[in-house]
């Protein structure tokens, strides 16, 4: 072969590795991720989960914490992980010894065998519904969990980050635009003490964002601007936005831009849309909210600020009915599958163009084909008025009623349909034991189904394992962050 040749083919191979890689590692990039939380009375197994996780080709999770049994779950699967450090851990991170003996017992023996990229220190610290408690203790937990990585000969490929709620910034009334983005004044301080050591440690800022959360807090709220087809605009100079959350994420960039870091990676920890618990939640909703930004993801479509790839985490991916209901009764219905890991809805994934009937958990064992109702000669016997009452309010306190009220999937029933649907829920919650279904005599068991129309009423899975994940009752803030930017930066939308 004359030298000509080889080096003409030489340049071909080089040229289709070059092409292959650079196809492979876009694919690997933009591969989607989301949220695993644990926060449900019925968990189904670690390992179930990460096969769901598999089936539908998701190859990014992160967690609220780093529960050893969903480590070892996750060891050899290839997926990516973020996992996590509570809120109420972050005192104890103040101290570098304990930070680097978390960093032991929680990184370095899992390293081998689970692809850990982030650790998320805290979750949303400094929204204003904490009123200060973990604004002096954040950045001191994140310096030394990251000097701990360091120190482990992990920091170059295992960053420490902070999931944080759009709270933090905002744009100035007279100027509620994106371009005019800038971190609250009251942790000012602390916010530029985070960035710079992020962008130090080459780590990525890490963003919740909900539209949902926009649209359920303001009558006002231009209803189409929360999805991504919508027509509501607003006009930055010139740029125009033509849903809330590009403006969101704007919003930081330009908060990000004024500490000299605007080209800071950003992560997007948190997104997603729920399906019952208030009248915008629902099915449809989630189905046109997913249905818009799937495909934005896939197509690397960015933002007006930063087109491009965005790393995305859904939030969530199991429904978790132990959640708290402090911010709304949907908080615990935010997952694309529910409680038992069945899909609630088609959704394209992997951004291939169509959307399909996701895989859902396999072999999953449920209780005894039996509910709990309302005994039909419950008032031959009943000399309290309030007794109904008292025992309905008792059996929504101990188990989760956020599909009864006004627009919900159960918002229809009558007075007999709400409190054998309460009755069931704790019934189900406490096992069905037989006990779980008296209330003063007011309610029996039953093997007929007692669902009506599109009010389903479950039957839980069985061998139920305790929770072991604390959100911090995380949304509470995002409803107030997500609504000073929304309000800023929607004004001129309205």
């Amino acid at each position: 072969m004359s030298n000509r040749r080889k080096q003409r083919t030489t340049a071909i191979i080089f040229l289709y590795i070059t092409i292959s890689t650079v196809y492979l590692n876009s694919r690997d990039v933009s591969a989607l991720g989301v949220n695993w939380g644990t926060m449900a009375t019925h968990q189904l197994p670690p390992k179930t989960v990460v096969q769901m996780l598999k089936d539908n080709n998701v190859k990014k999770v992160k967690l609220f914490d780093a529960d050893t049994n969903t480590m070892v779950a996750l060891a050899g699967s290839g997926i990516e992980v973020m996992v996590a450090i509570p809120n109420d851990q972050l005192k104890a991170m103040g101290s570098y010894n304990r930070a680097k003996d978390w960093v032991r017992r929680n990184i370095t023996r899992f390293n081998d065998d689970v692809k850990i990229k982030y650790v998320a220190v805290g979750n949303e610290p400094f929204l204003t519904a904490y009123n200060g408690s973990f604004i002096n203790l954040t950045y001191p937990a994140l310096f030394h969990i990251q000097k701990a990585l360091n120190e482990a000969g992990v920091g170059d490929f295992i960053k420490a980050t902070v999931p944080l709620n759009a709270d933090v910034y905002n744009s100035p009334p007279e100027n509620p635009v994106p371009s005019a983005g800038t971190f609250r004044q009251d942790i000012f301080e602390e916010m530029k003490l985070i960035v710079n050591f992020l962008a130090h440690n080459k780590a990525p800022f890490t963003v919740n964002i909900y539209p949902f959360l926009s649209l359920s807090l303001s009558s006002d709220f231009p209803f189409d601007y929360a999805f991504f087809n919508g027509q509501n605009t607003v006009s930055d100079n010139g740029v125009i936005y033509t849903n809330v959350f590009d403006a969101n994420f704007d919003t930081l960039l330009a908060s990000l831009r004024a500490l000299g870091h605007g080209d800071m990676t950003v992560i997007v920890g948190e997104v997603g849309w729920p399906t019952d618990g208030d009248k915008n939640a629902n099915i449809p909703n989630a189905e046109r909210f997913y249905s818009g930004l799937l495909p934005k993801l896939a197509g690397n479509k960015g933002t007006p600020m930063r087109p491009g790839y965005i790393e995305v985490y859904l939030f969530g991916f199991i429904d978790e009915d132990a959640k708290s209901i402090a911010p709304g009764n949907f908080e615990r219905h935010w997952g694309i599958f529910k409680y038992d890991g069945q899909p609630k809805f088609p959704a394209d994934l992997p951004g291939e163009g169509q959307k399909k009937v996701l895989t859902g958990a396999q072999s999953v064992q449920y209780l005894q084909n039996q509910w709990c109702m309302l005994n039909p000669n419950a008032h031959t016997f009943s000399n309290n008025t309030n007794q109904l009452g008292d025992n309905v309010n008792y059996a929504c306190t101990f188990s989760d009623c956020t599909a009864l009220g006004y627009g919900t999937s159960c918002g229809n029933l009558d007075e007999v349909g709400n409190a054998s649907y309460a009755f069931n829920m704790y019934f189900q919650v406490h096992d069905q034991k037989a006990e779980a279904c008296d209330f003063e005599g007011l309610a029996i068991i039953t093997t007929h189904n007692i669902s009506r129309e599109q009010c389903n009423f479950p039957i839980q899975i069985g061998d139920p394992t305790s929770g072991h994940s604390d959100h911090n009752n995380h949304r509470f803030g995002s409803i107030i962050g997500v609504c000073l930017v929304s309000t800023l930066v929607l004004v001129m939308a309205l």
